[in-house]
C-alpha cells in the first residue's frame, strides 16, 4: 500500500498545466503494476484539447524498457446544466494515448516528460518515476508455445498452440504473447463457445479471446493441470521473423491456509523460449492462372446450382463450397470467367470478387455467385480450384463435378457479342489486307472501315506543343506589331517634323557663332539673340523667351540684345566671353533636349515591353511532358499480324488469334505514343477484329479526342454505337451542334483559325494610307467575330474528362458493395460509354447515357482521358 501511495503521488506531480487550462498526466492501466519482463500499459491523459483533429502521439523512450505505441482515441462526454433557468451545454474531451511498456530490470523506471500539440494548444508533463518489481520464477507453472518447425509461406494460415501447466489454480492470470502483436502476422482466433472458458491475450490495440481446453497430465511423476489454447497466424512478409519469448504471470497460493481455508497469494512468472519463423514467398514457376492465394495441405470443392432448367438470358445461382483442414478466414475465390471457369460465350459472371460465408468452425467457406446464361449450354462445367501445398512445395489443382443444365430457347444480347451486327446476306469479298468495309468476322457482317493507316502515317500526330504556340504567337504578334508601328509613325509625324525645325535653328545659331568672331557685333548680336529665342520656342523653353528662365539664360540673351548697341559694335566683333557663353548655352539646351527625348523613348519602350510580356504570358502554353519514344518493333509486329489476319478468310480461330496479336502489339505502341490518332485507330481496328469491343471503343474515343476529323475512328465508333441498345447509346448531335460545327474541332485547329482571323482583322484595321478607311474597318467585323467564336469555343469547351468505357461485363449495383442489389437485371456489356461521377475505395459511381446511375468495381471502367 505504501508503494501504491508513492506511485499516485508521483503521477500527480507529473501533471502540468498551461494558462489555457490544458494539462496532461501519465496513468497506469487499470489494475496494473510494473514488473520486470511483464508488459503493462501506460496511458497519457490529455485534457483541454478539442474533439478534432486527432493530436499526434509524442515519441516516448524509456531507458531500460521496451516501449510500443498502442493507440490514441478521445473520450468525449456531453452534458447539460441549468443555472438561473438558463441551459448550458458542455463537452468534455479527454484524449487517451496508450503505450505498452516492458521493463528490463527492477528499480525505479524514469518516465521522461513529453509535450502534446493540437494546433495552437500544447500540454506537457514533467518527468516521473515508477517503481518496478521483480517477479520470481516458479516450477509450479510451465509455459510453451508450439510454432511450425518448417518454413511457412505467405498467405498460409498456421496454428500456434499455447500450453500452460500449473499445480494449483492461478489467480489474476496475465498472458503476454508478443507474436500476437507483431506487424508481420495477421492473427485470428477460433470462435468462443463459452465466454467463461476463454483466455484474454493482448494483441496490439485489441484483445483476443482464445477458447481453451483443460485436462490433467503427468510429467516426471508430477501431476499438472493443463490448459491448451490455439490461435492462427498468417504471415504478411517474407524473411526470418524473430518471435520474442512469451510469458505468463499469475498469483499462486503460498504458505498454509488460514482458519477459513484461504491461502495467501504471491505473484510468480514463467517464461518460454524465443522462436524464429522463416517465411518464404510463393514460387512463380508453374503457378496456375486461376490461383487466388490459397495455401494449405487439403482442399475440396463442391458446386451446386439453384436450378437445372433455365431460359436463355436467365440467371442461375451457383454455390461454390470450399473445405479444408485449416481455417479459411482469408480465402478468396479466383475469377470464374478465366481459365478453368465458365466459358465466356455461354455464361456471364460478375467481375467483382465474391464474398464468402465462413462456417462456424472456420474450415468451410461458401461463395454464392449469380451467372447469366447467354449461350447454348448443356452443363455447368467442372470448375477448377488451385492452391499451394506447403508440404509438397507445389501447386495443386482440383475440380468440381460438372452439373447438367438444360437451356430453353430465347434471345438475349450478350456481353460476349463483340460485334453484334446484322447477319450477312451473301459471302463477302476480300481484296487484300487493305480492304475496308464489308468484312466478315465470326460469320457476322461488319460495316466498318477496317483498313490500316498508310505506312508511316501511324506515327503522325496533330499539330501541338511548341510548334503550335509558335504559329499562334506569330499570328498574333506580327499584325499587332504592324499596327503599333504604323500607328506610331502617324502619331509621331508631327514630332519628327518638329525635330527637323530644331536642327535648322541649331545650325542657324552655329553659323552665326562662327561668323561672330570676324563680323562686327552690331550685325551679328541681334540675329543671334533672335535665333536663340526661336530655338527656345521649339524646345519648349518658354522661360527663356518671357524672361522667367534661369539666370544664365536671361543674362546671355540680355547681353546679346545690348551687344549691338555697345561702343565699338559697328567695327569690333562680339567679345570672346559672350561668344563662349552663347556656345555653352547652345550645347546645354541641346544636351537637355536629348536627355528628355531619351527618357520619353525609354518610358514608351518600357510600356511596350510590359504589354508584350503580358500578351506573351497570356498566350504561353502550359508545359507538357514529351511523348515516349517511337516503338518501331511493336508497330511492325502489329501491322504484320493484322495483315496476316486479313488474309485468313477460312480459319476463324486463327484469324481472331492474329487480330489479338495485332491488338496487343498496337496497344503496346499506343502506350508508348499516346498522342498518335492514326495509331489509336489501328489499335481499335485490331481490337474490333479480335472481338474486344471495349478496347476498340476506348481506342476510337481516344483517337477522336486528339483528332475529331479522323474518318476511320468516327465511322467505326458510330457503327459500334449503332449495335447497342438505344438506352446505352450516347446522345447524337442536336441542331445547335450542327450550327456550331466548329465546336467539335480539335483544340489546335480552333487556335490556328482564331489567331488567323485575329491577324486578318488587325491587318484590316491598320491605317496604311494615313487614316483608317471605314470600308476596311467594316470588313474587320467578320474575322473578329470568327476570332471571338474560336476563343469562346476553346475557353468553354467540354473535353469530357470524366467519360469512360466499360472494359468487362459487370453488374450495375445500387450501392458501393458486392452485396448491394443490382440496378439492372442484365450486366452492362463491354464497350458501353458512360460518365464517372464519384470514386469510393474500390468502387466507382457511373451514369449511363440514358441517365441511370449506379456503382461498379473501379477496375471495370477505364477513363478515355489519359
Amino acid at each position: 500500500m505504501r508503494r501504491i501511495a508513492f506511485l499516485l503521488v508521483l503521477l500527480a506531480a507529473a501533471r502540468t498545466a498551461r494558462a489555457d487550462d490544458t494539462h496532461a498526466q501519465f496513468q497506469l492501466g487499470d489494475r496494473e503494476r510494473p514488473h520486470v519482463g511483464v508488459p503493462f500499459h501506460l496511458n497519457l491523459l490529455v485534457e483541454g484539447f478539442d474533439e478534432a483533429p486527432q493530436p499526434d502521439a509524442p515519441k516516448l523512450e524509456i531507458a531500460n524498457a521496451t516501449v510500443s505505441f498502442v493507440a490514441v482515441q478521445p473520450q468525449v462526454s456531453r452534458g447539460m446544466q441549468m443555472v438561473n433557468g438558463r441551459r448550458t451545454d458542455f463537452v468534455q474531451v479527454i484524449w487517451v494515448m496508450q503505450w505498452q511498456v516492458e521493463a528490463h530490470k527492477e528499480g525505479r523506471l524514469r518516465v521522461p516528460g513529453v509535450t502534446v500539440v493540437q494546433g495552437g494548444k500544447r500540454a506537457s508533463t514533467s518527468p516521473a518515476e515508477l517503481e518496478v518489481e521483480s517477479i520470481p520464477v516458479t516450477d509450479s507453472m510451465k509455459l510453451s508455445l508450439a510454432l511450425p518447425e518448417r518454413p511457412i509461406f505467405i498467405g498460409e494460415t498456421v496454428p500456434v498452440t499455447l500450453s500452460l501447466l500449473f499445480r494449483n489454480d492461478p489467480q489474476d492470470l496475465k498472458l503476454a504473447l508478443p507474436v500476437a502483436a507483431m506487424d508481420g502476422f495477421t492473427v485470428s482466433a477460433p470462435p468462443v463457445a463459452n465466454p467463461r472458458q476463454a483466455l484474454t491475450v493482448p494483441a496490439g490495440s485489441k484483445e483476443l479471446k482464445l477458447p481453451y481446453q483443460r485436462d490433467d497430465v503427468d510429467q516426471a511423476g508430477v501431476k499438472y493441470n493443463r490448459v491448451v489454447a490455439t490461435l492462427y497466424l498468417a504471415p504478411r512478409k517474407v524473411g526470418k521473423l524473430e518471435v520474442p519469448a512469451s510469458s505468463v504471470v499469475a498469483a499462486l497460493p503460498v504458505g498454509r491456509a488460514d482458519f477459513f481455508g484461504n491461502f495467501s497469494t504471491k505473484l510468480f512468472r514463467v517464461v518460454d523460449v524465443p522462436h524464429v519463423l522463416e517465411v518464404k514467398a510463393l514460387p512463380e514457376t508453374d503457378k496456375p492462372n486461376n490461383f487466388a492465394g490459397a495455401v494449405g495441405e487439403q482442399f475440396s470443392i463442391d458446386v451446386t446450382t439453384s436450378r437445372s432448367v433455365v431460359k436463355l438470358g436467365e440467371p442461375v445461382e451457383l454455390a461454390i463450397r470450399i473445405k479444408s483442414s485449416q481455417r479459411l478466414d482469408t480465402l478468396a475465390l479466383g475469377r470464374l470467367d478465366g481459365e478453368g471457369g465458365l466459358p465466356k460465350d455461354k455464361f456471364v459472371v460478375p467481375s467483382d470478387p465474391a464474398t464468402g460465408e465462413l462456417s462456424e468452425d472456420g474450415k468451410t467457406k461458401t461463395f454464392k455467385i449469380t451467372a447469366q446464361v447467354t449461350g447454348a449450354a448443356t452443363e455447368v462445367p467442372a470448375i477448377a480450384f488451385s492452391y499451394f501445398d506447403p508440404t509438397k512445395t507445389a501447386y495443386q489443382t482440383i475440380h468440381s463435378e460438372p452439373i447438367a443444365l438444360s437451356v430453353a430457347g430465347g434471345s438475349v444480347v450478350s456481353a460476349s457479342d463483340v460485334i453484334a451486327a446484322r447477319p450477312k446476306p451473301a459471302p463477302a469479298t476480300h481484296t487484300g489486307p487493305g480492304a475496308s468495309g464489308g468484312l466478315d468476322i465470326e460469320g457476322l457482317r461488319v460495316d466498318a472501315e477496317l483498313a490500316l493507316s498508310s505506312p508511316g502515317q501511324e506515327t503522325d500526330r496533330p499539330l501541338g506543343g511548341a510548334m503550335l504556340w509558335l504559329i499562334v504567337g506569330v499570328l498574333y504578334a506580327i499584325p499587332l506589331a504592324l499596327l503599333a508601328a504604323r500607328s506610331w509613325q502617324l502619331r509621331t509625324q508631327g514630332q519628327r517634323d518638329e525635330a527637323a525645325e530644331v536642327r535648322t535653328a541649331r545650325r542657324r545659331i552655329e553659323e552665326l557663332l562662327d561668323r561672330s568672331g570676324t563680323v562686327p557685333a552690331r550685325e551679328i548680336a541681334g540675329p543671334l539673340a533672335q535665333a536663340f529665342r526661336e530655338l527656345a520656342r521649339l524646345l519648349g523653353r518658354t522661360g527663356a523667351i518671357t524672361g522667367e528662365g534661369g539666370e544664365g539664360d536671361r543674362g546671355l540673351l540680355a547681353k546679346l540684345e545690348t551687344e549691338s548697341f555697345s561702343q565699338g559694335a559697328a567695327t569690333a566683333p562680339m567679345s570672346t566671353d559672350v561668344r563662349s557663353d552663347a556656345a555653352g548655352l547652345l550645347r546645354r539646351w541641346i544636351a537637355e533636349s536629348r536627355r528628355t527625348g531619351r527618357a520619353r523613348a525609354t518610358s514608351r519602350a518600357a510600356i511596350a515591353i510590359l504589354v508584350g510580356l503580358g500578351a506573351g504570358l497570356g498566350l504561353a502554353p502550359h508545359a507538357t511532358a514529351a511523348p515516349a519514344g517511337y516503338d518501331a518493333t511493336a508497330l511492325d509486329d502489329g501491322r504484320t499480324a493484322y495483315k496476316e489476319a486479313m488474309q485468313l478468310t477460312t480459319n476463324a480461330t486463327a484469324r481472331k488469334a492474329a487480330f489479338a496479336r495485332a491488338e496487343a502489339a498496337f496497344g503496346e505502341a499506343a502506350r508508348a505514343m499516346p498522342d498518335r490518332p492514326e495509331l489509336l485507330a489501328d489499335w481499335g481496328n485490331a481490337a474490333l477484329g479480335a472481338g474486344d469491343v471495349a478496347t476498340a471503343t476506348l481506342a476510337y474515343r481516344r483517337a477522336l479526342a486528339l483528332d475529331g476529323g479522323n474518318v476511320r475512328a468516327h465511322h467505326n465508333l458510330a457503327w459500334l454505337r449503332s449495335q447497342k441498345a438505344e438506352t446505352l447509346r450516347p446522345p447524337t448531335g442536336t441542331a445547335a451542334d450542327t450550327l456550331l460545327f466548329f465546336h467539335a474541332w480539335p483544340r489546335a485547329r480552333k487556335l490556328i483559325v482564331g489567331s488567323a482571323a485575329f491577324a486578318i482583322a488587325i491587318l484590316l484595321l491598320v491605317p496604311w494610307s494615313g487614316r483608317r478607311r471605314r470600308g476596311f474597318a467594316g470588313l474587320a467585323v467578320l474575322p473578329l467575330a470568327v476570332w471571338i467564336a474560336m476563343l469562346a469555343s476553346v475557353v468553354f469547351e467540354d473535353r469530357h474528362p470524366d467519360d469512360a468505357v466499360v472494359m468487362e461485363d459487370v453488374l450495375l449495383r445500387a450501392a458501393d458493395s458486392a452485396g448491394a442489389p443490382a440496378a439492372l437485371a442484365q450486366p452492362l456489356p463491354r464497350g458501353v460509354e458512360l460518365t464517372v461521377l464519384e470514386h469510393r475505395d474500390a468502387w466507382t459511381k457511373v451514369r449511363l447515357p440514358g441517365g441511370m446511375a449506379g456503382w461498379v468495381p473501379a477496375g471495370a471502367v477505364e477513363r478515355i482521358a489519359r
